[in-house]
């Protein structure tokens, strides 16, 4: 399981944040500095790349989202705990926005370490934003 949570992400949330990073704990890290961004291959298939634009976009998502409730969001989707979301997360993660939860649940499901699996992440992120939401 350790070895599970290195595998790369931006974010999600934090969501994201981190489908783009290098690894799952640097995905919930919301500062520049922090960000891991692949931005290169580090395997041969290309998996790792991520455009510009796209890594430029899901940075200002994760800034948003910051790193604690990054994290709370990303064991809940990615890991499946079902940890409690404080409010201060939640309006977080409407203040984000629904386009930057999706955007980087997404782009950590592109990682071929999350592929096998992207329905049922995708069906943790909508729930999360629904709890969020109501």
């Amino acid at each position: 399981m350790e070895s599970f949570c290195k595998v790369s992400i931006i974010a999600f949330f934090v969501l994201a944040s981190g489908v783009l990073l290098s690894s799952p704990t640097q995905a919930i890290r919301t500062s520049e500095q922090d960000f891991g961004l692949a931005l290169e291959p580090s395997s041969d298939n290309g998996d790792d790349i991520i455009p510009i634009e796209l890594s430029h976009y899901l940075r200002e998502c994760l800034k948003k989202i910051g790193e604690e409730c990054g994290s709370i969001f990303f064991t809940r989707i990615f890991i499946g705990k079902k940890n409690v979301i404080p409010a201060g997360c939640c309006k977080k993660l409407l203040d984000m926005g629904e386009e930057c939860h999706y955007t980087i649940t997404e782009t950590v499901i592109s990682r071929p370490e999350f592929r096998a699996n992207a329905t049922l992440y995708e069906t943790r992120a909508v729930d999360a934003w629904n709890k969020c939401s109501q």
